[in-house]
């Protein structure tokens, strides 16, 4: 294969598409690095909050058959925890330079704005604004906030599949200054134990992500490409190469997996690229890069 290089910005260069996906595995240095090792091309973080946050009690997740729902209440270290885990992880990686992208989680614009002042100096390689409201306002206030702290770090805001107009809403981060766009955050849901007459997860209501989530997150992509021009981080149902072709010829330019290493284990990474390589083989591609929006050109 010729050329699995990916270009996000002028100064991140990415050794293929496929990265490791906020969420399930980046709570600690060691699962990092673990995705790295396995094959990720770029590795980020949990959400991480001001304080260290303990999370929900059990049951916090749960495959559901078409999908998993989880809740596990933004358990994480806090920020100032954060920037050991980008030395530790770094220092571990030695010459293989993986880049590490931050997700960050904030209750306003100014506590936004605090989280990546305080992470700033420890320079990864990307913030990803959680933004959990589908509000246009509060994106482009959040999102001037976040850049005004980041010294130059860019800016990718991830947003969900709740609000209607996920395009117009994508347009409105972009003029505000994003350097890309992350797509889709996992949708609400709600599973009942019957016998039990209450919901499974301790929490109540979760967060659906895995293959139920796969044509949603396709669709929402195709809205973005359309109406924005930087790039779109695809996320949500991605399991095998295929699919990852066609979240990248839906307009993401890259791709990150999140629960396929709870159905296949860290060996997602090179599994999905092995499948990749043979889709692109076989199709006649010569580079990634020819993927992207491809079924809207």
């Amino acid at each position: 294969m010729s050329n699995f290089s990916c270009k996000m910005f002028d100064n991140l260069i990415l050794k293929s598409p496929l990265i490791l996906a906020s969420g399930i595995s980046g709570n600690s240095d060691g699962l990092l690095i673990r995705a790295a090792k396995s094959g990720a091309a770029a590795v980020t973080t949990k959400g991480v909050t001001l304080k260290y946050q303990k999370g929900a009690e059990n049951p916090v997740s749960t495959d559901w058959g078409p999908g998993l729902i989880t809740n596990l209440g933004l358990s994480n270290p806090g920020i100032e925890s954060m920037a050991y885990m980008i030395k530790t992880f770094r220092n571990e990686m030695g010459d293989q330079t993986i880049p590490i992208f931050v997700n960050i989680h904030g209750e306003s614009a100014e506590e936004y704005a605090e989280i990546a002042r305080l992470i700033a100096p420890s320079h990864p390689d990307l913030l990803e604004i959680d933004l959990p409201f589908p509000d246009e306002t509060l994106a482009q206030e959040i999102t001037h906030a976040v850049i005004e702290n980041a010294s130059g770090i860019p800016i990718s805001v991830k947003i969900s599949a709740d609000y209607p107009k996920i395009g117009q809403l994508a347009k409105v981060i972009e003029d505000a200054g994003a350097d890309a766009i992350s797509a889709i955050n996992s949708m609400k849901g709600l599973i009942v134990d019957a016998y039990a007459a209450k919901p499974f997860l301790s929490s109540g209501v979760g967060g659906i992500s895995g293959p139920a989530i796969k044509p949603i997150a396709l669709y929402c992509i195709s809205e973005i490409y359309q109406a924005v021009n930087i790039p779109v981080i695809g996320t949500g149902g991605v399991l095998t190469g295929l699919d990852m072709a066609e979240m990248m010829m839906a307009g993401a330019t890259i791709v990150g997996i999140g629960s396929a290493l709870y159905y296949s284990g860290y060996g997602a990474f090179s599994q999905i690229m092995n499948e990749f390589e043979t889709f692109m083989k076989s199709e006649g591609y010569q580079s990634a890069s020819e993927l992207v929006g491809k079924i809207w050109r």
